[in-house]
């Protein structure tokens, strides 16, 4: 479904379908006052066939320290991170099918401001789109977040034996998406897009989803969507705006996930096309 910057992180595929320059400013508001800032830009690119996107994006939050001795807290906070840098590429190989793949560097900090860990990986994202000619319908398939091991370096001592040890590897996490879209209704003043969306992560159950977008005149659109495999964050919705001013189109949308008892998320991004 995506076809505008936000397409590097879900399937860099996307990037293919956009001819002009844009840029995509992004933000989450997730339970716990943790917050996701992302940034994205596109740049089309006659000579090399396709389109380049580079990205940016922090989440972070400010954690109260406690020790066993003093659980309700030290007096001392510090911040928890994770920055995502990194670029794709992405063109049309015929006239059905897209590719594309992205590189980036994850960086986490796990609190060294409090004597925690840092670790760094790159991964990688690959992505197509194949419309099947019936209509608008297309099938899509992504692999994002596959790559090394994230290893912290340095060493701790055991708060169980007082030995010395170094920290364990984990794996980054790695998901396959593949799904299937098409318009049911398509006109000069409206449009509905239907969506269905498998989602299997490497280390959890399979998630199904499907989401409903109905947009008019192109200038507003009303979307929901539903997850049926998860406990929490089932049910989403929300609206955007788009308007022109010569030659740019600027876009405003919002998104609400109802997140039961961890309560609500609320997602904001800006989009500018020139």
């Amino acid at each position: 479904m995506a076809n505008d910057p936000s397409a590097i992180y879900w399937n860099p595929a996307g990037l293919a379908s956009m001819n002009r320059q844009e840029v995509s400013l992004s933000h989450v508001e997730w339970p716990g006052e943790v917050r996701f800032e992302h940034i994205a830009y596109v740049l089309p690119v006659r000579r090399l066939g396709g389109s380049l996107a580079f990205q940016l994006g922090v989440l972070a939050t400010q954690i109260d320290e406690t020790t066993e001795l003093q659980p309700f807290g030290t007096g001392r906070s510090f911040s928890y991170s994770d920055v995502v840098a990194g670029g794709a590429y992405a063109r049309r190989w015929t006239d059905k099918l897209l590719v594309g793949f992205g590189l980036k560097m994850v960086r986490e900090d796990l609190g060294s401001q409090v004597g925690g860990p840092v670790t760094n990986a790159f991964l990688v994202d690959i992505g197509s789109i194949y419309y099947l000619g019936l209509g608008s319908v297309r099938i899509a398939t992504s692999l994002s977040n596959f790559g090394s091991q994230f290893k912290p370096g340095g060493q701790y001592v055991s708060p169980t034996t007082g030995e010395l040890r170094t920290y364990d590897g984990f794996d980054p996490p790695t998901v396959f998406r593949y799904g299937v879209a098409f318009e049911p209704v398509e006109s000069a003043a409206q449009r509905l897009t239907t969506s269905l969306e498998i989602n299997q992560p490497a280390d959890n159950a399979q998630l199904v989803k499907a989401g409903l977008e109905w947009s008019w005149q192109r200038q507003l659109s009303l979307r929901t969507g539903y997850n049926f495999g998860a406990s929490e964050l089932r049910f989403s919705a929300g609206a955007g705006i788009a308007a022109s001013m010569g030659q740019t189109h600027a876009t405003v949308d919002y998104a609400f996930t109802d997140g039961g008892f961890l309560g609500p998320i609320n997602r904001l991004s800006l989009g500018l096309t020139f």
